[in-house]
């Protein structure tokens, strides 16, 4: 899953947690890095420059006032934790479910819908399918373009299905390995 993060990432925000909109301008820009804002805190600025700007993307995933305001709770977060780089790689996860990881990963539906499914939520992805293959979903607005080639984008979609464990080298290592099991387990159901 880290893979497939780092891949959205780089294409909404060159991988960078205090990223913003490029179009805001400076006068309007967060306080602080959004890192060591609250997720109320950034709620609030992005509620702030709302009417003043045609994005108020923020992060490394560059998420919306509203996808924010809709995806904290659920993810299992509050208004007053901070909205630092834990914080938004879970809201990414939360986001990569709601556009169906989970269905994804046990075969529900194919590595192509899932992709198309994430080029709805980020921008800058291209679509792997469709007569709109290898443009932005949202391309046409005058704002969005996909940055990410399609064939590529889909090769890091089906790596991402597979759940790889490492194996111990020695039998000592059979403790670490089951806590590092543990914690993947615990991050998929975050």
């Amino acid at each position: 899953m880290k893979e497939l993060l780092d891949y959205i990432a780089r294409y909404e925000s060159r991988g960078d947690y205090n990223a913003v909109w490029g179009g805001i301008s400076k006068k309007d820009r967060p306080p602080r890095p959004l890192t060591k804002m609250t997720v109320g805190e950034v709620l609030a600025w992005q509620d702030s420059i709302d009417p003043l700007y045609r994005s108020e993307a923020a992060g490394r995933y560059q998420i919306l006032e509203d996808t924010l305001a809709d995806i904290f709770d659920p993810a299992g977060f509050s208004l007053s934790d901070r909205f630092d780089e834990n914080t938004q790689d879970a809201l990414a996860v939360q986001l990569m479910r709601r556009r169906g990881f989970d269905k994804f990963r046990s075969g529900q539906i194919s590595a192509e819908k899932f992709a198309n499914n994430l080029a709805k939520e980020w921008a800058s992805l291209p679509l792997v399918s469709g007569p709109k293959r290898g443009r932005s979903y949202y391309a046409g607005d005058g704002l969005n373009k996909a940055g990410a080639d399609p064939d590529e984008f889909l090769s890091v979609v089906e790596a991402s299905r597979v759940v790889t464990i490492p194996q111990p080298q020695s039998p000592s290592g059979i403790g670490d390995l089951i806590a590092r099991i543990i914690e993947a387990i615990m991050r998929l159901f975050k």
